[in-house]
């Protein structure tokens, strides 16, 4: 779900920025292959910890697949997602290249660090300007649209990450969710989320007010309500996925709020 819901959320700003039927395809697919290669490296590089955890949500470490498999598909997925953002272009070739190693660099370590929440702060940020640079005419995306993104990248680290924070500790990742404690990251869950989506509302010009409005209700719901879930003892999954949804808002305020890049 967190793959199709950032493809998706690329589309969406595509649509926004006026990319053609084709390109906003071949978005969508690049950003989606390059999310399934860092999510199977994920999988092939974490299967020690996986199985030290007892994770039965993952395949790897279950054993229904082989490491070798899925570590062969996160390569080939990269490859093909530098393959589709080629036909965009140069400069968005050079993007995508950007957003994997931001992805990859948080598997190969900086997920266990004090820097962990760097990689989602860059690849989130990054998005809007892969998606821009799409255009036929390409152009850098308003700096405030790269804020938002980034914000929404930071909120999603610590919803990720919570979940899983005793099974972490136990198998020695320090992370910075884990570092800085449950009460702390619940506030930042929270604070980013509602800031990118009262931001995206600020410095629209054309965004209509009930919707600015009607999106920004929604996020601050629904990121309170995953915020207040942080708290508890035992920090359920559904965090992540209602913080996806509140993303999925932000990039509808985007969408309507951005118009139409370079026209």
């Amino acid at each position: 779900m967190p793959s199709l819901a950032v493809a998706l959320f690329s589309m969406l700003f595509a649509v926004g920025v006026g990319l053609g039927v084709d390109r906003i395809a071949l978005v969508g697919l690049a950003v989606l292959l390059q999310q399934f290669s860092v999510g199977l490296s994920n999988d092939w590089l974490d299967l020690a910890r996986d199985r030290a955890s007892g994770r039965t949500d993952k395949p790897v470490a279950k054993g229904s697949l082989t490491s070798s498999l899925v570590r062969n598909s996160s390569f080939a997925a990269g490859f093909t997602a530098l393959l589709a953002a080629g036909l965009l272009g140069w400069e968005s070739l050079g993007w995508m290249v950007f957003m994997l190693v931001a992805g990859w660099a948080y598997n190969l370590g900086l997920k266990a660090t004090a820097f962990s929440v760097l990689p989602y702060a860059v690849g989130f940020g990054i998005l809007p300007v892969f998606v821009t640079l799409s255009l036929e005419q390409s152009q850098i995306p308003p700096a405030w649209v790269v804020v938002v993104a980034a914000l929404l990248g930071v909120s999603a680290h610590f919803a990720n990450t919570l979940p899983d924070l005793l099974e972490d500790r136990a198998t020695g990742v320090r992370a910075l969710p884990h570092i800085v404690g449950q009460k702390i990251s619940a506030l930042v869950i929270a604070a980013t989320a509602i800031l990118a989506s009262s931001i995206a509302v600020y410095q629209s010009d054309t965004l209509a007010p009930i919707v600015g409005l009607v999106g920004l209700v929604a996020t601050i719901l629904l990121a309170g309500v995953a915020s207040v879930l942080s708290l508890r003892q035992s920090p359920p999954r559904v965090i992540f996925p209602l913080l996806v949804l509140a993303s999925l808002f932000n990039a509808i305020l985007l969408m309507l709020g951005v118009g139409p890049i370079g026209v």
